[in-house]
């Protein structure tokens, strides 16, 4: 098993927009672009935004917390979490309490206020998205490690038990050298075989 190591690069990462107001979509858009990124499109209410992002599979949703419709920007948020696993940043021009806290218990990477100036958009973004893939990453690498280790334990409790039988019978005499000397070969071509499992594993937790 190879656990790889994890690249990519922030450029060609696709961002959802989702904003019912048209001229701040469609400056949203150009900012978009001009920080490199794609656009994997824009919604203007909540449904179409769960819509595009099952349909685009965005990197990550920009979603005005406020909506036209019966669906608002934090439920939508909250689908398209549930359903993709993409970061989220909320952009509002106010919010209540209320409605501040049910944006909070989301979990978002991060939260605009508008109006929204360009940097602080971009350097939202790419925080967000890098440590979302980081994160992803680091979920990766620690079940890579947990299956080599299930790997290594099936083989060495298989080759403890055959020694102790191989002992028992040779105790008893019913095993004679040419018997020994099969079984013991097999576990030898056994044994190299965990070894190269274990100098992998040290060579996946050296690359972490």
């Amino acid at each position: 098993m190879k656990c790889e190591s994890y690249q990519s690069s922030l450029t060609n990462a696709k961002i959802l927009i989702v904003e019912d107001e048209v001229i701040i979509a469609m400056a949203l858009e150009d900012s978009v672009h001009g920080f490199g990124y794609l656009v994997a499109g824009r919604a203007t209410t909540g449904q179409r935004a769960i819509d595009l992002a099952m349909e685009t599979q965005p990197d990550l949703a920009l979603i005005d917390i406020r909506l036209d419709g019966e669906m608002d920007g934090i439920e939508a948020a909250e689908r398209i979490y549930r359903r993709l696993k993409i970061p989220v940043i909320f952009l509002t021009a106010y919010s209540d309490e209320e409605t501040l806290s049910r944006a909070i218990r989301t979990n978002p990477y991060g939260y605009l206020i508008k109006p929204i100036r360009p940097r602080e958009l971009y350097t939202t973004i790419e925080t967000s998205i890098y440590k979302h893939r980081a994160f992803v990453a680091e979920e990766a690498r620690v079940a890579c490690l947990s299956a080599v280790t299930n790997k290594l334990e099936n083989p060495v409790e298989q080759v403890r038990a055959s020694l102790k039988g191989l002992t028992s019978g040779i105790q008893k005499g019913i095993m004679d050298l040419d018997d020994v000397e099969v079984i013991l070969q097999a576990h030898v071509d056994e044994l190299e075989r965990v070894r190269a499992d274990l100098r992998e594993l040290n060579d996946t937790m050296f690359r972490a």
